[in-house]
């Protein structure tokens, strides 16, 4: 992201810290990316990381500055972004009092389904011990705030990678937290079972291209919107289109074999994900090409397109 991005503020952890605005900075390998927000309020973190390495986030965090963290946004109900909670949230104090506890702790919010999903309201054992669960939800299409001098909007994307996706947008810093709906690494993780679709999926991804503002290098001031996605790299607007552009096409394609009357079996064969698999494909690991067909075509057969 330019020269700022070089800028690494000394740590005693294992993490990698790089500074991406003179307000922001982006800790890498705690289970997720995590995007730190500094000001005259406090600390703003989007998501908290896996529960293992959590200390090492408060470390982090304290190398960045001495405020103490006020608000973590959780951008989904996955534990490599909600399993910090509990300890990194106990490291601060919360921007809204909390009538049902007197120890200080960090506002975690987030949107409704995620707290339902780490609930689970039915009776069952919770997926999550209470104290990673959210203190404050929200369900409206945008929950905005004014914190550290800047505005702070918390999108619900709901219905891409799961039905609890909210993107994270700092306006004057320019900055926008993608949750898991951008990775560049691979296709995008779609979840069915979690509520996620690829219509979601790509509706979230043409939305975030309304909020992103592209380079624009013959213009008296150069600038450009960053995206720090759930995991891996920092990315743009240029690579934003290019995710874009990729995940339809091969949407497309599937919807096509679909038509001739194809099975999964037949739909994997013929590779629809010619030209991308290359780059975006993985044969093994959490989350292969295989598994991203699959969702996709699921989706498609079942009407949500």
């Amino acid at each position: 992201p330019g020269a700022q991005a070089q800028q690494r503020p000394a740590a005693a952890t294992g993490l990698e810290t790089i500074q991406i605005r003179p307000s922001v900075y982006v800790v890498f390998g705690a289970g997720s990316n995590i995007t730190v927000h500094v000001g005259e309020d406090g600390v703003i973190l989007v998501d908290a990381g896996t529960a293992a390495l959590a200390p090492q986030v408060v470390a982090a965090v304290k190398a960045i500055t001495p405020q103490p963290i006020r608000l973590i946004i959780n951008t989904s109900a996955d534990a490599d972004h909600v399993g910090g909670n509990e300890i990194v949230s106990a490291a601060g104090r919360e921007v809204n009092p909390d009538a049902f506890s007197d120890t200080p702790h960090a506002t975690v919010l987030a949107h409704e389904n995620v707290m339902l999903r780490m609930s689970t309201p039915s009776g069952a054992e919770t997926l999550f011990p209470t104290d990673l669960w959210p203190s404050e939800t929200y369900t409206a299409r945008v929950r905005s705030m004014y914190l550290n001098n800047d505005a702070v909007l918390v999108h619900r994307h709901v219905g891409a990678h799961s039905d609890g996706d909210s993107v994270v947008l700092f306006r004057k810093a320019d900055v926008i937290a993608t949750g898991d709906i951008l990775d560049l690494r691979h296709f995008p993780v779609i979840d069915p079972a979690q509520g996620g679709s690829i219509q979601g999926e790509l509706d979230s991804l043409n939305r975030l291209l309304e909020l992103t503002v592209p380079a624009m290098p013959l213009v008296l001031k150069p600038g450009r919107t960053l995206l720090v996605p759930g995991h891996g790299r920092v990315a743009d607007y240029a690579e934003l289109v290019e995710y874009r552009d990729m995940v339809t096409t091969i949407k497309d394609n599937i919807a096509v074999l679909i038509a001739e009357g194809k099975t999964l079996a037949q739909v994997q064969a013929a590779n629809p994900t010619a030209g991308y698999r290359a780059r975006w494909g993985r044969e093994t690991g959490p989350w292969t090409t295989a598994q991203f067909v699959e969702a996709i075509y699921t989706g498609l057969k079942a009407g949500k397109s």
